[in-house]
């Protein structure tokens, strides 16, 4: 769902790291589970060592209830930017945007930014983002490096797909 920000990053000339299931498959990828704190940890940790010390991360954990998102937060010597789905932005929930970036608390060299992923209204009905939508929006995120960075629209909450 990230490939077009993958590609614009790698096109500015970055060195990218990229962990996921399927990583492998790309030039500096490394395979890795998430939910596997073990395995994960053994990935980023190869991944430092390969490309050096993590200036920009951009972290889409599809849950926060497992180590991986304070496991990357802990190496990150610059900015993450954490995708967080449209339920971060439900106004029955408030705390969830709070609670969601508790997993750079207490770490001076982590400068966390919250990207929250909402939809579109289009005439008289919504829908999800596409991945192209995704992408751009991420990627105006870490761009514009705002703190705080909403991808489509969370308003009116009503008409969430």
């Amino acid at each position: 769902m990230l490939t077009g920000l993958v590609e614009a990053l790698a096109g500015d000339g970055g060195r990218l790291s990229l962990l996921s299931r399927h990583a492998s498959q790309h030039p500096g990828g490394f395979d890795c589970d998430y939910h596997d704190e073990a395995g994960f940890r053994a990935a980023l940790e190869a991944a430092v060592r390969r490309h050096g010390p993590i200036d920009l991360a951009v972290a889409w954990f599809h849950t926060l209830k497992i180590a991986a998102p304070r496991v990357l937060a802990q190496q990150v010597r610059g900015r993450m930017f954490q995708v967080l789905g449209s339920a971060t932005a439900d106004p029955a929930h408030p705390h969830r945007l709070a609670s969601a970036a508790i997993v750079a608390d207490g770490l001076v060299d982590c400068r966390l930014r919250q990207v929250v992923l909402g939809f579109r209204v289009v005439g008289d009905r919504s829908r999800w983002l596409t991945n192209d939508e995704i992408s751009a929006g991420v990627l105006e995120a870490v761009r514009s490096d705002r703190l705080l960075s909403v991808v489509g629209q969370v308003e009116p909450w009503s008409a969430r797909p």
